[in-house]
This record gives C-alpha cells, sequence and structure tokens, in this order.
C-alpha cells in the first residue's frame, strides 16, 4: 500500500528509513529480481547514514558512496535508486513541501563539476497514443465502481494528451476550472506558483463531460477515487494516474519507461515536428523562457532539417537540371 504522509503522518518524513524503503520496494511489480536487489542494497546504505531529504540529497549520498570501495558502475546504481526513490516520494506527496528535484539533480551535477552539462531526454515510445485508444475501446464494465473508473481512466488519457500537462496538474484539476468538460481553455496555476493555461482537445472535453455527467458525488475535485462512499471521495493521487498510464503501457507492449510524463515530451516533440513555432510550444508546455523549450527538445531539430531537405533538396540529376536548364543523364 502506498502511504501518504498527509493521511498518515503528522509531517513528512526527514530521512530515510527501513520502512520508507520496504513500502518503495513493494511498489516496483515490473523490476527484474535483481534490479529490486540492487535497489534494496543502494537505498539501505542511505538509510544507515540516516540521510537527511533535503536538496542536496543526492550529492551527500554520492559523497557517502564515493568512500566506498564501489566500482563506478554500482555507484551509479546507487544515486539512481535514490533517484527513483525520490520520484516515489513525490508521486506519493512524501516529499517536503520545499523539495525541489530538479534543484538536487542541479546540486548533485554541480558538485561533480558538470553544472553545464546538457538535459538528458528521455524518447517517449512513438507509439504512445495508443494508450488514449486502449481505454476507449476498451468493452464497458459491468459494476457502477468500475464503470466510473474507466470513464475516469478515458479523461484522464485525453486530458494528459491534450494538455500536455504535468501529472501534478491534472490531478489537482476542479470541475469548475473545466466546466465540467464545457470549456477548451483552463487555468491554472503551474508550476513555481505560475498562472498558466492548458488546453483541451473536443476529445478530451467530451471525455470530461461522459464522466461527469455520471458522478452522483459533491467532490469538488475533476479526479477522484470512487473506491468510497460518495461522501468521502478523495482526489486522485499522482501515484494512481502513474499506476493507469502503466498498466495500459503493460498491456500495449509499449517502452517500461512510459509514464504520464511521456505524453508531455510525446506532444511536444511531436508539434515541433508539424511546423509549430518554438514559442509557441513553449506557450503550450508552460514554459517560462522559449530557451528551455529550445534545450529540452533541441533532438528535434534533426526531424524538422530532414523534412526540410526533403522538402527543398535536389537529388544530382535535379541539381544539373536547374543549373543547365536540361537533363543530361538518362
Amino acid at each position: 500500500m502506498l502511504i501518504k504522509y498527509n493521511t498518515y503522518m503528522q509531517e513528512p518524513p526527514t530521512i530515510v528509513t527501513y520502512d520508507l524503503i520496504e513500502t518503495f520496494i513493494r511498489t516496483l511489480d515490473d523490476a527484474s529480481p535483481n534490479t529490486r536487489n540492487a535497489y534494496w542494497a543502494g537505498l539501505k546504505l542511505a538509510a544507515e547514514v540516516k540521510l537527511k531529504i533535503a536538496e542536496t540529497i543526492l550529492q551527500d549520498f554520492a559523497a557517502a558512496i564515493s568512500k566506498r570501495k564501489f566500482a563506478k558502475a554500482t555507484r551509479q546504481l546507487y544515486v539512481t535508486s535514490l533517484r527513483r526513490f525520490l520520484e516515489w516520494l513525490d508521486a506519493t506527496d512524501q516529499l517536503p513541501v520545499n523539495f525541489n528535484r530538479a534543484k538536487a539533480e542541479a546540486k548533485l551535477k554541480l558538485a561533480r563539476g558538470g553544472a553545464h552539462g546538457g538535459y538528458k531526454f528521455r524518447q517517449p515510445d512513438p507509439d504512445l497514443a495508443k494508450i488514449i485508444t486502449y481505454y476507449d475501446t476498451l468493452e464497458r464494465p459491468d459494476g457502477d465502481i468500475q464503470y466510473l473508473e474507466w470513464l475516469r481512466s478515458k479523461a484522464i488519457m485525453h486530458t494528459l494528451y491534450a494538455s500536455a500537462g504535468r501529472v501534478s496538474e491534472v490531478a489537482t484539476l476542479t470541475r469548475a476550472q473545466v466546466a465540467d468538460g464545457r470549456v477548451s481553455e483552463v487555468f491554472i496555476t503551474g508550476k513555481g506558483e505560475k498562472q498558466r493555461m492548458l488546453m483541451l482537445t473536443t476529445e478530451a472535453q467530451t471525455a470530461i463531460r461522459a464522466y461527469c455527467a455520471a458522478r452522483n458525488d459533491a467532490s469538488p475535485a475533476l479526479f477522484v477515487s470512487h473506491r468510497r462512499g460518495k461522501n468521502e471521495r478523495q482526489p486522485l493521487t499522482r501515484a494512481s494516474i502513474w499506476n493507469l498510464v502503466k498498466a495500459a503501457a503493460k498491456a500495449l507492449g509499449l517502452s517500461a519507461t512510459t509514464s504520464p510524463h511521456s505524453f508531455r515530451h510525446f506532444r511536444a516533440t511531436q508539434l515541433l515536428n508539424e511546423g509549430m513555432p518554438l514559442e509557441s510550444v513553449q506557450a503550450y508546455l508552460g514554459h517560462t523562457s522559449p530557451e528551455t523549450t529550445r534545450i529540452v527538445y533541441a533532438h528535434t531539430h534533426t526531424a524538422v532539417l530532414r523534412d526540410q531537405l526533403n522538402t527543398y533538396g535536389l537529388n544530382p540529376k535535379e541539381a544539373i537540371c536547374s543549373k543547365t536548364g536540361k537533363s543530361n543523364l538518362p
């Protein structure tokens, strides 16, 4: 069972503990036994040194294990285990309010002397859009709860795809913000407490309307859990949305790294490749600066360049014709 600190604890955890590690390891259903064992070994070290859950956690851990006689690959794997652990804490709302994972990564990079290293882009599965049709084409389930969950899953996937929103932004949407699916532009407070707009397609609006129309509860949240009484509806957690995406990805045989954030990368890459101006993609993603968009999606330049070469480039015969006005080649 995933633990939410705001439900079961008075305060978020301040150090890495064995109880937290055990709970996290139990969530790694898709990982191989070797990976689970390696993660356990790495995180056990973090618990042994009572590693504080602060923005220096990655660099502190890297420094601690550098004093042990581990191979470089082992040290890297142990740091990866801590990254995955922090990702899980974030998804289950157990990180301190002011904790910033991006800043923790930046501090590690700075400590390693690589503050100016490039962004490591994780290419989304090219068949990611199949997740939408996966839930759309599932047979209508029996039972009221199962039916509501099916409608909710469809609405979530369409919202992720349409808006390219961060999972935290989608999870915290309210029915009032989306007007039960009657609006195509949703104003939210996004990352860094900045106001921005999420765009909804006609398909996303239709899926949201169907889900809202089937509900009979008074919860203001757009996406809620349906496993409790209608007067106890709780907003769906980020971890639950992750699980829905992971379940579809596994059923479809997509990349094991597929997550809600993959929709964001997929849509941005798709739009840039189709020729949408960088500044428009920046606004769509909610990036403060177009330079952020340029750095993160620098790989799309190759695709755009290839398309332009195919459009404007001349093959040898065409080049000769262009020069002489006629072709001397058979």
